[in-house]
């Protein structure tokens, strides 16, 4: 995880709820490191562990040999899912540092029904 974007996500949290939408995220570490993570931010949302990167390639978002020790890491993404599981907006990128910003999300939101 990019640690600045967890917090700058949390820090719109309301925001983002306001549209009826809600945050989750995912990631390949373990169930102890994200609830480490989501003690340390304070973070008000899930942050789930795929360390079996299943929910990764199903959304096409694995990036192959890329973390630190070479092993199958997501791609930095961030995407809106409707409740019957249709993507309906994303934000994907190949750079780890790129990173989406909270107004980005809470515009994408504000364009679509997700009630």
């Amino acid at each position: 995880f990019c640690l600045s974007e967890l917090q700058g996500l949390q820090s719109r949290i309301h925001d983002i709820r306001a549209t009826g939408a809600d945050l989750i995220a995912v990631s390949v570490d373990s169930v102890e490191d994200n609830r480490r993570v989501v003690e340390k931010l304070g973070l008000e949302y899930r942050v789930l562990s795929d360390s079996d990167r299943e929910v990764i390639r199903a959304y096409g978002l694995l990036h192959p040999g890329a973390s630190i020790d070479g092993g199958d890491i997501a791609r930095p993404a961030t995407l809106v899912i409707d409740a019957g599981g249709i993507v309906r907006w994303r934000n994907l990128t190949e750079n780890w540092r790129v990173r989406v910003r909270p107004d980005s999300v809470i515009e994408a939101l504000a364009g679509l029904e997700v009630h």
